[in-house]
């Protein structure tokens, strides 16, 4: 007998049948991420697309686009259907559109990522969570724990040296910041290792906000998000875990409940805002890859 069909049986209301399962994806994700064996995601990531092929070469770079307009087909006519699209926007909180500002806003022109705009890009990340219930309230925050982390290095007495990614793991490496082979439970986590699970959180929701800006509309976001995490998770975790995934994705938000939540009226506008999104999360994805498969960094513990 189903366990929702059950439920209602013993008396529960009818909600427990979406709020159960909802909680249940968001525990794994955050599972996943903070207390799960640390994944090494080589998949990369080509024109806001991820690549059929999984690259298993260490000295692999990916490709990394130069700052300017996204690459997804987006043009000048875009961004202007994109501005229009958050103005009407009425919604209190989460708005796509300061997202992708800030994400844009954190690539240089000499490919540097600048740690406060990241970190700005991800306080948005949390209004989005924060905007689909009290059920994300547990993953807001241990994301802002992370945020709060890498905001603490940033304005320490050595912040100059946390203004990038690429100049945070210089300093780190230098000064053996970084510990290789396990994390002392009297220390504060490294900027090296905070960021590195905030950018495995970040492959998962491009792949994910590509699907859904690419579905044609006829498809359920619980098969495209199991889409995704078969493609990129699944073969890291338990059969337990696995199976707890299966259930909870079924009661993730319809598509058309995804496009209340980034403000867009349909389809079209869907994949315009996503598919822009994504692309300026591709190009910050890329580079922090690069920097960490330089240093042999994706493993840290």
């Amino acid at each position: 007998m189903p366990l929702c069909t059950s439920l209602l049986e013993m008396g529960y209301p009818r909600m427990i049948c979406f709020v159960l399962p909802l909680s249940t994806v968001f525990l794994f994700i955050y599972l996943s991420a903070t207390k799960l064996p640390d994944i090494h995601v080589n998949e990369c990531s080509e024109n806001g697309k991820p690549c059929v092929e999984i690259q298993n070469d260490v000295n692999f770079k990916p490709v990394i686009k130069a700052k300017g307009p996204p690459s997804v087909g987006v043009h000048e006519q875009d961004d202007i259907v994109i501005e229009n699209t958050m103005k009407s926007c009425k919604r209190d909180g989460f708005q796509i559109g300061k997202m992708l500002k800030s994400f844009r806003a954190s690539v240089t022109e000499n490919n540097e990522i600048l740690l406060d705009e990241y970190l700005n890009g991800w306080r948005e990340l949390i209004k989005f969570m924060d905007s689909m219930g009290t059920v994300f309230t547990f993953i807001s925050h241990e994301t802002i724990t992370k945020i709060n982390i890498l905001q603490g290095y940033l304005n320490g007495e050595n912040g100059k040296s946390y203004r990038t990614i690429s100049s945070m793991v210089k300093y780190e490496l230098e000064n053996e910041v970084v510990n290789f082979k396990e994390l002392p439970s009297n220390r504060v986590p490294s900027g090296c290792r905070t960021l590195l699970r905030m950018h495995r959180a970040l492959k998962w929701l491009e792949d994910f906000l590509y699907k859904v800006g690419t579905s044609p509309g006829n498809q359920k976001t619980s098969e495209l998000c199991a889409d995704s995490y078969h493609k990129t998770l699944a073969h890291h975790h338990s059969w337990f875990i696995r199976q707890v995934a299966e259930v909870a994705f079924l009661a993730l938000p319809s598509l058309e409940e995804m496009y209340e939540v980034v403000c867009v009226k349909d389809h079209n506008e869907a994949r315009v805002v996503l598919l822009t999104t994504v692309d300026a999360i591709v190009i910050v994805y890329n580079i922090t890859q690069e920097i960490y498969t330089n240093n042999k960094m994706l493993d840290l513990p």
